[in-house]
């Protein structure tokens, strides 16, 4: 069965609710049991079927066994925002005195959560770079319990080498867990690389709207068995409202993936043409750094990448990002409308790693929606028309 069409199915059990197509929202905080028996057997399967929903609710679970299928991978975990889905299997998983590594363009909270709270708790947090991905034997210790990823990143879309970074944890019992946000399960999938924890910002594509916070962790049964019991007394479940709202998104994904791409590609390239533009970072252009791992780990490119104007003034970055009509500004990304990021705030706090990610005043992330591309570009060039015209 293709993807699309589990998608769509994967889970769906319309008979138990007199024939409804779609999946009914199940509210409900506790479930009643008739007999001690029911209650028992509930009780010994806290985290796999009804009791209370903190641990375990049915429209939660469908969304949970869809993630999971997706990822091809045998459990699922959602949470009510993507920094529960970080901050779970890093909580469950490592404790005083072992060593974590992280990829060093890791999401801004994903890395103030190691600096503040994991080194608090006396864990050992070790930043490297992408281009040490491809062998990260000389940074592992006896105490190294972790390797965190995320590839691609979402600032300035660092690549890892997946399969190599696996392939170096798993002889030694070293746990591996990237973030899949950027490329969704539809264009990379970790596990069959190796990995054994991925987690989502499901806010961003998968849920596709902008209109809800959603985490999605993706695992074995083994490991779900040492994550679920911290992640439910972690207490950042999804509501069931929430995950009605994901499973409607999620019916799109494969529709809407497909036009982010496309677009985002015409622009990206439209971009590289233009001579107010420096640099396009998009790691599905040929130029791109990682471009080529990306061809080899993926099978497509969503609609997040960053562009740096030429050197200008304040005065000019002002006018450019003011007089698009089209481009929100925003922090999210990966719903249907199109977004602009100014990173002259961006890790303002860390100017040595804005020095390593060449992240200066004049870089912008982007992403690009469903609106029209045609729309998107003449939006653009309004836009650098009013920057040419104050840097004259």
């Amino acid at each position: 069965m293709k993807e699309t069409t589990k998608i769509l199915h994967k889970g769906d059990t319309p008979e138990q609710y007199h024939g409804a197509v779609n999946p009914p929202v199940v509210h409900a905080s506790l479930f009643g049991f008739k007999t001690y028996e029911e209650f028992r057997q509930a009780y010994a399967a806290i985290d796999q079927r009804p009791l209370y929903s903190r641990h375990f609710n049915p429209t939660v679970n469908l969304l949970e066994q869809k993630i999971a299928d997706l990822e091809h991978t045998e459990a699922g975990i959602a949470f009510s925002s993507g920094m529960g889905a970080i901050t779970a299997p890093l909580i469950a998983l490592l404790s005083q005195g072992d060593h974590l590594l992280v990829i060093d363009s890791v999401y801004g909270p994903t890395r103030q959560f190691c600096n503040a709270t994991l080194t608090r708790m006396g864990i050992e947090v070790e930043y490297f770079p992408a281009a040490e991905s491809t062998n990260l034997t000389g940074r592992l210790r006896d105490n190294t319990r972790m390797i965190y990823l995320e590839s691609p990143g979402s600032l300035t879309f660092d690549l890892q080498d997946l399969r190599a970074v696996a392939e170096t944890a798993r002889p030694r019992s070293i746990y591996t867990v990237t973030d899949n946000s950027w490329a969704t399960p539809l264009y990379q999938k970790p596990i069959d690389l190796g990995i054994d924890i991925v987690v989502h910002s499901g806010t961003k594509y998968i849920a596709g709207h902008s209109d809800l916070t959603l985490g999605l962790l993706a695992c074995s049964a083994e490991l779900f068995d040492k994550i679920k019991p911290t992640a439910a007394l972690l207490g950042a479940n999804l509501a069931p409202d929430d995950a009605y709202l994901a499973l409607r998104g999620l019916r799109t994904l494969p529709l809407r993936m497909a036009q982010h791409q496309q677009s985002a590609l015409t622009i990206a390239r439209w971009l590289q043409g233009r001579p107010e533009v420096r640099e396009v970072l998009h790691p599905g252009l040929p130029d791109f750094p990682g471009h080529e791992l990306a061809q080899r780990q993926q099978t497509g490119h969503s609609s997040l990448f960053a562009f740096r104007l030429q050197p200008g003034s304040k005065k000019a970055r002002y006018a450019f990002v003011d007089t698009l009509e089209l481009f929100l500004i925003g922090v999210s990304w990966g719903g249907y409308e199109s977004l602009i990021l100014p990173m002259e705030g961006a890790f303002k706090n860390e100017p040595a790693w804005r020095t390593r990610r060449n992240l200066d005043n004049d870089t912008f992330r982007t992403s690009i929606g469903l609106e029209d591309p045609e729309d998107l570009i003449a939006d653009l060039e309004r836009g650098l028309a009013a920057w040419r015209a104050e840097m004259d």
